[in-house]
């Protein structure tokens, strides 16, 4: 491990006996302090009817210790690695260096937290210790260890990805930040790990407590654990992703289609065991959490208009003297992936419905309303990847206008008092899916038109934009 030269990098600077002590001095005093005080409570105060409950309450004091460090300061400090070195304009000497990418990956998220990581182990040998003293199983302590583990490096490497930003310029850091994390610390410290945590290991049996998964009965710890770390390995990949090739999308077309594939699965199998008793609200809230990546998704592998260009050059390579079509543009561009991407959405959730055993007829009009209001939102995307080069502020416009399509009609409806006009908005219509209040026919084709006419102003400025391509590409 200590071979990365990240790794060998960070330790130097980090674990400098002068810089060291400080850390150590700090952290041994602090644990010196807050065993002194809950001695001095159980032998004073009779806070405590037994040792055991003292042991357990430490245990959640220490487990409180143990997720500030491993979720917030070691994230923290994963996500000011790239930071700093575009601060301090090392950031291309870092590009340079001649190692593979899971190397870079893995220095930064090891090596920028080695105090971190050695605290931390020291505070698992105290949590080992109370748990044993407190009559906490082994069963729920490795439960518990598994989880904390698996949340750590999914906050890390989330971090460490939404950093990866070579273009946007960092300031450098100032005393704000540490004070910020310090406060963070006490105050999760003292009105959420003491209370809770306490609450938390009162209850008895809870590494036996299982939650469904499709028909299988898991641990519910171990349920999550398993799924942060499923979603922790795309985050790593994503991250492997962007230090290789950083001028491009975060998601590649087939990985796209993947994840929400994966994502679907996952969700489907946390919603499986309700959805087969027939609750209408809990499908169509399944609806609602499985839409959500969808945008994300195509936004994170928008191809960009010189990909346009490039892709243009190489049907025209292909097909010889034969000229590039309409048609071959749009299976390669962005609004294709949009599509394919609904088109999952939709089949998973028209399946949801079936199971649920609602008529699936109404549904599936629903559907098509929503597609309206997606095609509109993908659409004004386009319209920013092809008409960027010719203004940099074309996307604070097409921003405002997606505001606009959002919130306006909510504010409208308010000021008219009208239920009706609310409906125009994409989140009044769910809302009113949400609350399983159906709408007419009538007020549903007329918001399916509404937004039809909508999509007609976009879909000629990208298809001239189109042909603006074909025919650059055709000059040169």
């Amino acid at each position: 491990m200590f071979s990365n030269p990240l790794i060998r990098r960070y330790r130097y600077s980090l674990m400098r006996p002068r810089q060291f002590w400080v850390y150590m001095s700090i952290y041994i005093s602090a644990i010196a302090l807050l065993l002194y005080i809950n001695y001095t409570v159980y032998e004073y105060q009779n806070v405590f009817s037994s040792l055991e409950d003292l042991f357990r309450s430490l245990y959640c004091q220490f487990l409180a210790l143990q997720i500030f460090t491993l979720w917030f300061w070691a994230a923290y400090n994963s996500g000011s690695a790239v930071k700093d070195e575009i601060s301090e304009k090392t950031f291309d000497f870092f590009r340079i260096l001649p190692i593979p990418a899971r190397k870079k990956a893995s220095g930064i998220l090891v090596g920028k937290n080695l105090v971190v990581l050695l605290l931390a182990l020291i505070n698992c040998l105290f949590l080992l210790f109370f748990g044993t003293m407190g009559n906490l199983t082994a069963k729920l302590q490795g439960q518990i260890f598994l989880t904390l583990a698996s949340a750590a490096i999914l906050a890390n490497s989330i971090t460490l990805l939404t950093s990866i930003n070579p273009v946007k310029k960092y300031k450098k850091r100032g005393t704000l930040s540490v004070i910020l994390i310090v406060f963070l610390f006490f105050f999760f410290f003292v009105f959420f790990g003491v209370s809770a945590f306490t609450e938390f290991t009162k209850i008895e049996g809870l590494e036996n407590v299982s939650a469904k998964f499709y028909n299988f009965q898991l641990p519910v710890l171990l349920l999550i654990s398993s799924i942060v770390l499923y979603f922790s390995c795309w985050t790593l990949k994503g991250i492997l992703r962007k230090f290789t090739r950083e001028d491009q999308p975060l998601f590649t077309r087939n990985g796209a289609v993947i994840f929400m594939f994966g994502y679907e699965f996952v969700l489907f199998g946390l919603f499986f065991s309700y959805l087969i008793d027939g609750a209408g609200a809990i499908n169509y809230s399944y609806w609602a959490i499985s839409l959500l990546p969808v945008l994300f998704i195509h936004f994170e592998a928008l191809r960009s208009f010189d990909k346009y260009l490039e892709h243009s050059g190489f049907v025209r390579e292909r097909t010889g003297s034969k000229p590039n079509t309409i048609s071959s543009m749009l299976l390669y561009s962005n609004i294709s992936l949009g599509l394919g991407l609904f088109a999952i959405w939709a089949v998973v959730s028209v399946a949801t419905t079936l199971i649920t055993g609602l008529n699936p007829l109404q549904p599936l009009y629903y559907i098509l309303v929503l597609f309206s209001f997606f095609l509109f939102l993908i659409l004004l995307l386009e319209l920013y990847v092809v008409y960027s080069p010719l203004s940099n502020k074309i996307g604070l416009l097409l921003g405002f206008i997606a505001l606009v399509h959002l919130f306006f009609p909510l504010i409208l409806s308010l000021s008219l008092e009208n239920e009706i006009i609310y409906l125009f908005s994409p989140l009044g219509f769910f809302g009113h899916i949400l609350a399983e209040s159906m709408p007419s026919i009538a007020a549903q084709t007329c918001i399916l038109l509404v937004n039809l006419i909508l999509c007609v102003i976009p879909i000629l400025l990208i298809w001239k934009r189109y042909n603006h391509i074909l025919t650059a590409r055709q000059k040169m």
